[in-house]
């Protein structure tokens, strides 16, 4: 059941999201600008990130309109010139469960949008997990396993090798931690964490599939939560599907099973390109 939000609480939770992506965005070199067509703008109060090359609804989307105050017609005219001046087949733009937000769907539906989904927002405070069981060895990275990181995120995610390249370098990028578990000496499941102020937004998670049910992701978990908690972060916070019985989505059940609470259901409305 999704809990009453309050307005601080929403905007700490798409501000801590929208940082993250922002930063992952500004952290790519101009080969992986080039390879997977990176931009990121601010097209009034929306971010819009693109990367043209690359049909992932997560790397083509507009977040935070509406979050503040009411969209208006010339800002989604704009965002929609934007997409198409970089062709890109089809794009995202979230809707924030804000009282600015209330008529967005609305307008975005009277220019051909329609709901695609929704993302679940979820959150919890940084109180340390059990203790995870697992015959594997979780470690910090820097970069020399960053290949190994960008690996993993594109085989788990069914993205070209250029986007794991990309997600590869943020590793030892200021106010980003990586972390793999590894089989001896292979790595076999990996999670990231990035720190905006004293909120902490965690993704890429991935495990390859023969480790299931060996507790990688636990104790993935486990220690960024901890590690989180050293720096001072008071929130942990992340995003995943929604959980319908058409569509099941294991990982937000798992986020429940750690503490996270639902904080709210965000609606993606897709554009596709005629």
């Amino acid at each position: 059941m999704t809990v009453p939000i309050d307005s601080g609480l929403l905007m700490a939770l798409e501000h801590g999201e929208m940082a993250a992506w922002g930063d992952f965005y500004r952290a790519a070199s101009q080969a992986s600008i080039t390879a997977c067509g990176l931009h990121l703008e601010t097209s009034g109060e929306a971010m819009a990130a693109i990367a043209s090359h690359a049909d992932v609804l997560a790397l083509n989307r507009a977040t935070v309109l509406g979050l503040e105050r009411p969209a208006t017609a010339a800002e989604i005219d704009a965002l929609l010139e934007l997409y198409a001046s970089a062709q890109v087949p089809r794009f995202f733009v979230q809707v924030p469960p804000s009282a600015a937000a209330a008529g967005l769907p609305r307008m975005l539906e009277e220019r051909g949008f329609r709901n695609y989904n929704n993302w679940m927002k979820l959150h919890r405070d940084a109180s340390p997990l059990p203790a995870a069981t697992t015959d594997l060895t979780v470690e910090r990275i820097d970069k020399l396993h960053a290949e190994d990181f960008g690996r993993l995120a594109a085989e788990n995610f069914g993205w070209p090798n250029p986007l794991g390249r990309w997600v590869a370098e943020t590793v030892g990028r200021p106010d980003w931690y990586h972390y793999l578990a590894f089989d001896d000496d292979e790595p076999v499941a990996s999670g990231a964490f990035f720190v905006d102020g004293d909120t902490c937004w965690i993704d890429f998670a991935t495990r390859l599939p023969d480790y299931r049910g060996r507790g990688a992701q636990s104790a993935l978990l486990a220690r960024r939560i901890s590690d989180a908690a050293k720096l001072g972060c008071r929130r942990i916070i992340v995003e995943t599907a929604e959980d319908t019985p058409e569509k099941p989505a294991p990982s937000f059940r798992n986020q429940l099973r750690f503490g996270f609470q639902v904080a709210y259901k965000r609606p993606n409305y897709v554009y596709e390109m005629r």
